[in-house]
């Protein structure tokens, strides 16, 4: 401790002195401060990169869920509309509903097709459906009008599809496979751009559904 020798004796701190513990403990503080930015500057961009990937991986999974669930629901419709004239329309129109109007923004196109027994897709049995910008999914008509809400390049038609369960011919099995975008949000690398959703379900037609 610093003192000097008072006027009437005694003794008195010397200006602009400290005592060592108040020395010390403010010498701590500024080091503690310093190390707290420091850890700061390390684990902030490392804290970002884990909320942002958080983020865009759960808003990709939100749409993969929407796709295949809306793939089930066409395949569904598929295998109980069968061999009828308008059974595309009828997929169509459910998926169109299924995904509303912020899913079908990114929708690229919907594939109908007659499965192999094996499950493989055959693009000669493929019928190819793609949303008009601005169309109305719930406008489909067989045959296809200028106002349907779809453009449908149709290679197998559905009359032509085997309903009847028979020893010579097993049934078919039916596909619905649904393409569509993904765009991340963030931009932040290494979301940049679109990703490809593409969903597939396939299913059995239903003979009990053709029984009158």
């Amino acid at each position: 401790m610093n003192w000097l020798p008072g006027r009437r004796g005694g003794f008195r701190r010397r200006r602009g002195a400290t005592e060592p513990g108040v020395a010390h403990e403010i010498r701590s503080e500024t080091g503690q401060s310093g190390a707290t930015l420091v850890v700061m500057a390390l684990v902030f961009p490392i804290l970002l990169l884990i909320i942002i990937g958080i983020t865009e991986v759960g808003l990709y999974f939100k749409d993969y869920l929407t796709i295949t669930y809306a793939s089930r629901e066409g395949v569904r419709v598929a295998a109980f509309a069968g061999d009828s004239i308008d059974a595309d329309c009828q997929i169509l129109v459910a998926v169109g509903e299924f995904l509303g109007n912020a899913n079908l923004e990114n929708l690229d196109r919907v594939e109908i097709y007659v499965a192999a027994q094996d499950g493989s897709q055959t693009l000669g049995q493929t019928n190819i459906a793609r949303l008009k910008s601005g169309g109305d999914p719930t406008a489909c008509n067989e045959p296809a009008e200028i106002s349907d809400g779809w453009t449908r390049v149709t290679n197998m038609p559905a009359t032509s599809r085997h309903v009847t369960a028979g020893p010579s011919a097993p049934l078919d099995i039916l596909g619905v496979r649904i393409i569509s975008n993904h765009d991340w949000v963030t931009g932040f690398p290494p979301f940049r751009g679109q990703v490809n959703i593409n969903e597939t379900t396939i299913m059995r037609v239903e003979p009990e559904a053709f029984e009158q």
